[in-house]
């Protein structure tokens, strides 16, 4: 949601090509260490390019829908896209995992490196939004100045400067507790089920706590209800998919390519599980708030089989790419480049959009098809907010709002080689870990 690739070890099974990166010390506890040349890890770039993807198409297709029918099929999208969130938490730590492969580096080195990278765009960006909510939104004027600042520290500390920027806070989590993780999953590496296993238990518990128990009583009960769910526990299964992915690569890639019809399939049952149990859940006009909430264990199939399939997909992807057949390699390098920035702009596009009255006009243009208006919306959102991130990535402070470093703003030719070259060879270790979020 996190160009957005990582350094993992050279490996002709899986089929990604060698290209060598800077190396730096890394925790000692991550990874048992690695010989051999690193490479970056395409198949986590093409999947996180779909998840970003999504992010934007749920969210304009919540911007857009009409009366109670097409809430009904917004949400049931929405529902779908909920494997967005759990999708870049395995993701974020597949790649962590395999940057810091045969590194040497403390905690603290660790925490201080990981940490300068996402405070930054997730200070800026609340910032921007606590500032642009007033300024773009109608009916939305600036409080006292008081209230304005308090409102603003309530959303530093919590999350809240707009829909999206709660998962950066995941993101700081993952960065604290990967030591810790790490050590863990190292202890474990032999026993994977057991692993895994233990994840499901816990998240399972998170969900049926939020989906099914009573909310609880107390104002210090319910303010901790009210952030627990931005909370690692509530991604433990997908924590323990990703680290367990990055350590066993191997294993794990060969399983997917010998068991494609099955992945297909299981994930297509997954998929028909989740759907059926939404619709069940809800009728035309009725649409309860907890049948498409992000924890409910009806969803929990399709979170698990969906990005099974979808990282399934990247790796044929990356199969056809390393073998040298047409596979759109440079489109998904250039969007990993431009991912973490339309995810932090993208809300803003769509405000926007509704203060100079686009959104209204596509209700005129198309009052009886929910799927053309959201078709329009998202396509005009993301080349928005591709446009806005070009501009902004040749800013002199490009890392505070794209977490990337600066363009040049008239690259000469061959400049623009060697940008792109240093795209498809710099680890995302490197480079940033803004766009490991979704």
């Amino acid at each position: 949601m996190h160009a957005a690739g990582s350094a993992r070890t050279a490996d002709s099974e899986t089929g990604t090509a060698a290209h060598s990166g800077p190396t730096t010390p890394a925790t000692p506890s991550t990874t048992a260490p690695v010989r051999g040349s690193r490479s970056r890890a395409h198949t986590a770039d093409f999947v996180r390019v779909v998840l970003f993807t999504f992010v934007v198409v749920a969210h304009s297709v919540n911007a857009i829908n009409g009366g109670p029918d097409e809430i009904r099929g917004a949400n049931l999208v929405g529902t779908l896209c909920h494997l967005t969130r759990y999708g870049f938490v395995a993701v974020t730590l597949y790649v962590l995992v395999l940057s810091m492969q045969g590194r040497e580096m403390s905690p603290v080195q660790f925490w201080r490196r990981r940490f300068g990278l996402v405070i930054g765009p997730y200070l800026a960006w609340t910032v921007i939004y606590a500032i642009t909510d007033h300024v773009i939104i109608r009916d939305n004027p600036f409080p006292p100045a008081g209230e304005w600042v308090s409102g603003l520290a309530h959303d530093l500390l919590v999350g809240e400067g707009k829909y999206q920027l709660y998962f950066l806070l995941i993101s700081m989590q993952i960065y604290l507790f990967f030591p810790l993780i790490t050590w863990i999953f190292e202890r474990g590496r032999n026993r994977p089920w057991l692993l895994l296993s233990g994840g499901a238990v816990i998240q399972i518990m998170m969900f049926v706590v939020y989906q099914y128990l009573p909310r609880p009583s107390g104002a210090a009960w319910d303010l901790a209800y009210q952030h627990l769910w931005k909370t690692l526990p509530m991604y433990a299964l997908f924590v323990a998919m990703g680290v367990l992915a990055a350590q066993h690569q191997q294993a794990v890639d060969k399983w997917l390519r010998e068991h494609m019809a099955t992945v297909v399939l299981v994930a297509a049952g997954c998929a028909a599980f989740t759907v059926a149990g939404y619709l069940l859940a809800t009728s035309p006009g009725n649409v309860p708030w907890k049948a498409n909430t992000a924890w409910n264990p009806v969803s929990l199939p399709w979170l698990v089989g969906g990005f099974a399939l979808l990282w399934l997909i990247g790796l044929v992807w990356d199969d056809r790419r390393a073998a040298g057949r047409p596979a759109a390699a440079k489109f998904v390098s250039q969007a990993t480049l431009r991912a973490f920035g339309v995810f932090a702009v993208h809300p803003l596009i769509l405000d926007i959009l509704g203060r100079v009255g686009f959104l209204g006009g596509l209700f005129e243009w198309f009052p009886h098809s929910a799927i053309m208006r959201s078709l329009i919306l998202i396509a005009v959102v993301l080349v928005s907010s591709l446009l806005l991130v070009d501009i902004l990535l040749r800013l002199p402070f490009s890392k505070w709002l794209t977490a990337r470093p600066r363009l040049p703003l008239l690259p000469k030719r061959r400049e623009k080689k060697q940008d792109r070259a240093a795209v498809a060879e710099t680890p995302t270790v490197e480079a940033s870990t803004a766009d490991e979020r979704g």
